[in-house]
């Protein structure tokens, strides 16, 4: 089309990338199947200890000995984080042509339909990035058993730090030093993730490893040991029904979990790359969600609940949303206000079934 709204020129056509709209809920969506909402500001559970005693033996003549034992109960409370963001939407900003009608990609709009359209902009934004926050707290608890929440204040301001810690034995998080790490010579990939299966397996409250999630410097030596190429099914099977072993792995730009196969009996094997695997920081720097140098193992049996906290709002009657959106126009100057708030907390019920190391340096 041609354009003449200071100088003619043609829009020839327009770049998009759709990598700016991927979601990253592949970590709720796995091993976060449960919801709570809670009206109150903690949340709390409990675990009940299980008890595997065995009868001793004991001389039929003499007296019976008591081998009894009540259950313990331990309870565990949680004060769910809390997001509020906010933006404003200003009559003097929807004067100006917007992204769209400058190139005609859609019509001309009045004032009026842009300031309604920048509201609902705004909302999807803030709905959005809560979302991603959610899967970030996600992964983390998963990762390291805790949650750390930095606090800001007005004009972004850190104000204070707390750190959730839901209980994970220390020795399910690990570092392997130097002689020891993947790669090095004399050590057996396919050794350590067993005992680190066997470790998950006898913990409290722990599980059956299920997910082995290599970050993208842990999949080189991984993919490259020998003993671990022997044992890995790594045939996938077509609509056709045509067995195909793939050899390169291809990144997918939309979904930053690749998978690599199966590695025992139901071990399957992920890497976690791409830009799915990082999440965007104010001044536009990217950070990793998982140290590319870490392996981690899940089992289902985490049980992870996506809980939300009561709303300390009054409009929103202290009740329990997801997400409580609100707006409020400002008179003089004049301006709409649009605010979503959460108090969301992921919460690992039983957090020995991960296990985290770090394999190369």
């Amino acid at each position: 089309m041609t354009l003449d709204i200071y100088t003619p020129f043609q829009l020839y056509s327009v770049m998009f990338d759709p990598r700016i709209t991927i979601s990253t809920s592949q970590w709720l969506d796995r091993f976060f199947p449960n919801r709570f909402l809670s009206t109150q500001e903690e949340i709390a559970f409990s675990q009940i200890s299980g008890q595997r005693r065995i009868a001793p033996f004991m001389v039929p003549n003499a007296p019976g000995k008591p081998i009894y034992r009540r259950e313990g109960e331990t309870l565990k409370s949680f004060r769910p984080a809390y997001t509020k963001p906010k933006d404003a939407v200003r009559p003097t900003e929807m004067m100006a042509l917007q992204p769209g009608e400058l190139a005609r990609r859609v019509g001309l709009m009045t004032p009026e339909a842009r300031y309604n359209a920048e509201v609902v902009k705004i909302a999807t934004f803030h709905r959005n990035a809560i979302q991603r926050l959610w899967d970030y707290m996600a992964a983390k608890v998963l990762l390291d058993g805790t949650l750390t929440i930095n606090y800001y204040g007005d004009n972004g301001i850190a104000t204070n730090s707390v750190t959730l810690d839901f209980g994970r034995d220390a020795g399910h998080t690990i570092t392997l030093t130097g002689g020891s790490r993947w790669g090095d010579v004399g050590v057996s990939i396919f050794g350590n993730i067993q005992s680190w299966i066997d470790t998950m397996a006898n913990a409290d409250f722990g599980g059956s490893a299920t997910d082995l999630i290599l970050g993208s410097s842990a999949a080189v030596p991984f993919l490259a040991d020998d003993e671990i190429t022997l044992k890995m099914d790594n045939n996938f099977t077509n609509t056709t029904g045509v067995d195909i072993n793939r050899g390169l792995i291809r990144t997918d730009p939309m979904n930053p979990f690749t998978y690599l196969g199966t590695l025992g009996t139901g071990l399957r094997v992920w890497r976690y790359a791409g830009p799915g695997s990082k999440f965007q920081n104010d001044d536009g720097s990217f950070t990793n969600i998982m140290d590319p140098r870490d392996a981690l193992l899940i089992s289902p049996s985490v049980d992870g609940i996506q809980a939300f906290g009561a709303i300390l709002d009054g409009a929103a009657n202290l009740q329990v949303y997801d997400i409580f959106v609100k707006m409020w126009d400002q008179e003089d100057p004049s301006a709409r206000f649009i605010m979503s708030q959460s108090a969301p907390l992921m919460i690992p019920q039983n957090p020995n079934c991960t296990f985290r190391a770090r394999v190369v340096a």
